[in-house]
């Protein structure tokens, strides 16, 4: 028996910049700085010190990620022990295409689509 299911996609996507930071905190650099905020803690240090690594902690958790978004676009497969463009091909918009859509908006549109088309993933991909 084939079941065919016929079904609208609809693509929620919040393509800002601050959304995309505050994914990337809670994602990456939240375990980082809570760990260095922790650490300073238990290691005796005042609460001032431990906000301060807790602040730096979350700010080298956030350019770690960018520079991992950086590297889906141009580093290759091997180099990154997973496919490239690995996260444009799952949906997942990164700061590199949020910065191509403030030079190019037409890409806004293609974006909202969803990327299921591979036509779309080159045109992003630039």
């Amino acid at each position: 028996m084939v079941l065919s299911v016929n079904y609208v996609k609809i693509i929620v996507c919040d393509c800002s910049m601050e959304y995309y930071l505050q994914k990337t905190y809670y994602k990456t650099a939240s375990l980082i700085s809570n760990s260095s905020k922790a650490s300073a803690l238990l290691a005796g240090q005042t609460a001032e010190v431990s906000m301060l690594a807790f602040e730096y902690a979350k700010n080298l958790g956030l350019a770690f990620q960018l520079i991992d978004n950086v590297l889906d676009f141009t580093g290759t497969s091997a180099s990154l022990g997973k496919g490239s463009l690995s996260d444009i091909r799952n949906g997942i918009i990164t700061a590199p295409i949020l910065f191509a859509i403030e030079e190019f908006p037409q890409l806004d549109a293609v974006v909202k689509r969803g990327l299921d088309n591979p036509a779309d993933i080159d045109l992003v991909s630039f």
